[in-house]
This record gives structure tokens, C-alpha cells and sequence, in this order.
């Protein structure tokens, strides 16, 4: 057993985890050192995310296809919700019970699926809410709920190169519109004193916990050792 390094294991540990108070504590413009590094990295990830204009070229490869499809919905509210959507896109929609039934173009249909996604993206919240008259997040989510429905009957009818093409619009556009949503776009070279120092920070204090169990384990003695080869009699 090593004082000094006993010592200097505790001192590391204490400080590591004053420290971890003060990231816990809501000073940093009201919110957590830990929420408001997060909120940087993802106002920095943000850009990177936007493939909407790539998808809008790829459902071009869809005109004309008509879609035959049946929606189930939760309830009868999420299904009126949902048939408000499909209505805009100028299908032939009917309601049975918490199943629609949608008759359209799947080009169009998509095409207004991006719209949403494009304006929720870019924070145009009453554009959407003034288009559907409920709220933009909802109408974002019923058209990821209808569109996996969707993606589905697609696969199952054989007509996958579709089913791809609806997938994309929903991983690649509704879904980081969704979880961006609030979320002010920042480009990197805006704030790049505070993006180094982050990245920094957290490369040090990993080490830092490092070194605090390494100069404990070292000062009571414990300490990995290669085993020994046996050797055959």
C-alpha cells in the first residue's frame, strides 16, 4: 500500500465528481452542463441531417403509381386525424371504423409528407397547424404511423423498389424533422472556441476518472499482471 498514491487516487475521485455536481446543477443559461452540451452538438448536427432535398428528387421515380392501401389507426381520433392528411394529398379516402381506406397517387401523397417534414425542419410550425388545424408534431408523427403502414402493404404486394422509396421519406425526412424539431440550426465554424473546448473536456475528464481508479488500485496494492505460462512436468 502506497500513501501517496492513495492520496492522490481520493483527490482525483473527489474533484471528479465536484465536478460532475456542478454539470448537474442548472447554471448554464438554466439548464445542465450535460443538456446544454447536448443541445450544441445536436444545433451543430442538424445540417448534416437534412437529406430532404435528395429524397424530393427520388420520389420523382413514383409518379403515377396509384396506391391501394389500408390505415389502421389507435382510435377514432387519430384516424379522423389521419384522414385530413390524405384528403390534401387529393385521394379518395374512406373511414371504417379505425381503418382508412386510401386510394391515390403515392407521388403526391409523398410529396406532401416532405412539405410537412420541410416546414416542421425549418420551425415553420403555423404553416402546418394552419393547413391541418392540429398540431404540427401530431400531424408529423400520423403521417410516420400511416407511412410505415404504408412501406408494408408495399413489401407485401412485391413492390419493393416503392417501399424503399417511402422508407427513405421516413427516416431520411420525417423522422430528423420530428427529432429536430425547436432545435436552431448553428454552423460549427460559428462557435468553434466552444466546440473544441467541449470535445476537449470530455477526452480530460474520461482520463481524469482513469487515473483516479488507477492510483487507488495502485496504492492498495492491486495491480493486473500478465499470468504466468504453466510449463508442462
Amino acid at each position: 500500500m502506497t500513501k501517496r498514491q492513495i492520496v492522490v487516487g481520493i483527490a482525483l475521485s473527489i474533484s471528479f465528481f465536484v465536478v460532475l455536481g456542478l454539470m448537474l446543477t442548472p447554471i448554464w443559461n438554466g439548464k445542465t452542463f450535460i443538456e446544454y452540451a447536448d443541445d450544441i452538438f445536436c444545433s451543430i448536427s442538424k445540417k448534416s441531417v437534412y437529406f430532404i432535398p435528395k429524397v424530393s428528387k427520388e420520389v420523382e421515380s413514383v409518379k403515377g403509381y396509384k396506391l391501394e392501401a389500408n390505415i389502421k389507426a389507435l382510435d377514432s381520433d387519430q384516424i379522423r386525424k389521419i384522414a385530413v392528411l390524405y384528403k390534401y394529398t387529393d385521394a379518395d379516402v374512406k373511414v371504417v371504423g379505425y381503418e382508412l381506406k386510401v386510394n391515390g397517387d403515392l407521388y403526391k401523397i409523398l410529396k406532401c409528407a416532405l412539405t410537412d417534414a420541410d416546414l416542421l425542419y425549418k420551425g415553420e410550425s403555423e404553416v402546418i397547424r394552419g393547413k391541418y388545424n392540429y398540431g404540427e408534431k401530431e400531424v408529423l408523427y400520423n403521417w410516420w404511423y400511416s407511412l410505415k403502414q404504408v412501406e408494408k402493404t408495399l413489401k407485401r404486394k412485391g413492390h419493393f423498389k416503392e417501399a424503399i422509396i417511402v422508407e427513405d421519406v421516413i427516416t431520411k425526412a420525417i423522422e430528423p424533422a420530428y427529432n429536430y424539431y425547436g432545435i436552431k440550426e448553428i454552423d460549427v465554424r460559428n462557435i468553434l472556441g466552444v466546440f473544441s473546448f467541449l470535445l476537449i473536456f470530455y477526452v480530460v475528464y474520461t482520463v481524469w476518472w482513469g487515473f483516479a481508479i488507477y492510483y487507488l488500485f495502485e496504492g492498495l496494492g492491486l495491480k493486473v499482471t500478465k499470468a504466468k505460462e504453466k510449463k508442462e512436468v
